[in-house]
């Protein structure tokens, strides 16, 4: 079987470390953050903070899409079984109302399983549905700070903060996971490719 030159794997190291370190960074930098110590500072510290945060934070949000794609398109090529979401959805599932709240998560199951495991316990699925709870609880957190109803609750606005950093944790764990195991299996494939 001849496969055509996209659907030859590549490791998918550089964006790994990419958006880990991202990850970690938009972690202190999140731009909720300063409303917990500062709620009626916005002067111009606050405004250059937010500025910074905003590009660190869509510069993660590429790199990790483009990490996440790459490991899509890895998995496609590395197994040999079917798989019920195309390389596009790594992506569009995150923006896609309804859906962005479970099919990620899938995705990423499908991506882990698509390489073959040891019969031992897997870790790596529950540390992805571990990652996953935590992040969905950050966004309703989130959502519930945004809200009139718990407009100013410094309770509610730690509490999502505390969830996204456990989440953030997580996602690099699972980065890691993901990434090691896809690279193992990409240099078993094909040795020259790197």
């Amino acid at each position: 079987m001849t496969r055509s030159p996209r659907a030859i794997p590549s490791t998918p190291q550089s964006l790994a470390r990419a958006a880990q370190i991202l990850i970690g960074l938009y972690a202190l930098l999140d731009p909720m953050r300063p409303r917990l110590f500062s709620a009626t500072d916005h002067g111009l510290f606050y405004s250059r903070y937010l500025s910074v945060s905003f590009v660190v934070g869509i510069a993660t949000l590429i790199t990790f899409l483009l990490w996440f794609r790459r490991c899509r398109y890895n998995a496609q090529a590395l197994s040999v079984g079917p798989f019920a979401h195309s390389p596009g959805w790594a992506v569009g599932a995150w923006f896609t109302p309804v859906l962005m709240w479970w099919r990620p998560r899938r995705i990423a199951l499908d991506i882990h399983r698509a390489i073959g495991h040891d019969p031992a316990p897997d870790t790596t699925i529950t540390l992805i549905n571990a990652w996953w709870a935590a992040w969905i609880a950050h966004m309703v957190g989130a959502m519930m700070a945004a809200s009139s109803a718990y407009a100013g609750s410094v309770v509610v606005s730690a509490a999502s903060q505390a969830l996204y950093l456990i989440a953030a944790v997580l996602l690099v764990l699972v980065i890691q996971r993901i990434t090691v195991a896809q690279t193992s299996a990409v240099t078993t494939y094909a040795p020259a490719v790197r």
